[in-house]
């Protein structure tokens, strides 16, 4: 379920409006969850839409 969600969250970062996309990073409801190959996700929800915010390696 966190695959389709982070697909979801990218395409609506890169592929929405770009208001929403900066009113989910200043004011939106912050997600942070670990996926299947251990990278760390920051997801961002704003009026029912996810926003990918950070997407980060796993150093170890």
């Amino acid at each position: 379920m966190e695959d389709a969600l982070l697909i979801v969250a990218d395409w609506h970062w890169r592929r929405g409006p770009r208001w929403k996309a900066i009113l989910a990073w200043a004011f939106g409801r912050r997600e942070v969850f670990r996926t299947h190959l251990g990278d760390v996700a920051e997801i961002s929800w704003w009026r029912g839409d996810p926003f990918l915010i950070d997407l980060e390696g796993d150093e170890a």
